[in-house]
This record gives C-alpha cells, sequence and structure tokens, in this order.
C-alpha cells in the first residue's frame, strides 16, 4: 500500500513548514491527485488519520481533489478530458488518436494551521 507511505512523506514535509512557521496545530491539508497517480482517495484518507494521530496533525480535515486527466485530440485539434486513461480515447470524437497529458503527482496545494 503505496499510499501509506505517500501519507507519512507528505505529514512530514507538513509538519516540517508548520513548525518553520511556529504553528502549533495543522487543521487542514489539500491535496491535488494527478490521474495517473494510481492513489485510492479511500485509502489516502485512512491512511493520513493513521499516520496524524498523536502529532500536531490529530484530527486535521484533508481535502482532495483528484485532477481529471487531459489529452489532446489529434483529429478534433482540441485538448479534452478523458475518462479512462487506460482505455484512451476522445469523448468527442470516440477516436483513439490522442496524446494523454495527465499527471502522477501528488501536490500539497495548501494547510491551515495555528
Amino acid at each position: 500500500m503505496h499510499e501509506l507511505t505517500l501519507c507519512y512523506q507528505t505529514y512530514e514535509m507538513v509538519e516540517q513548514k508548520a513548525k518553520a512557521i511556529g504553528a502549533k496545530r495543522i487543521n487542514a491539508i489539500w491535496l491535488e491527485i494527478g490521474a495517473l497517480s494510481c492513489v485510492e482517495i479511500e485509502a489516502i484518507n485512512f491512511c493520513f488519520e493513521l499516520v496524524c494521530k498523536d502529532t500536531m496533525a490529530e484530527n486535521c480535515k484533508i481535502h482532495i481533489h483528484q485532477q481529471p486527466a487531459k489529452a489532446w485530440c489529434d483529429d478534433c485539434q482540441q485538448k479534452i478530458n478523458i475518462d479512462n486513461v487506460f482505455i484512451p480515447e476522445c469523448n468527442l470524437c470516440g477516436n483513439g488518436n490522442i496524446i494523454v497529458d495527465a499527471d502522477d503527482k501528488v501536490w500539497v496545494k495548501k494547510i491551515q494551521v495555528d
């Protein structure tokens, strides 16, 4: 389960930043998850709660936005969102002549501290 490792790394980074600005508590974290990250949102929620237990982020809220997969359709000549990155086809014309432009990263977009 790579989500657990991801949550530990995210917490360590956020904790370091919070301590650097003199925060006593982390109240909320906003994450953006790329469409190709292969991260399960439910697993992130579960693991993050475990990681934050007995820390300055215990009971903090985690807000997750999953970024849609984007692609360029050579047939339509348009940038599109695609529904399934594993079976890529244009949702406008149905052709598979597309170039997938999705990300596999996870970003901490914002933290809220006291």
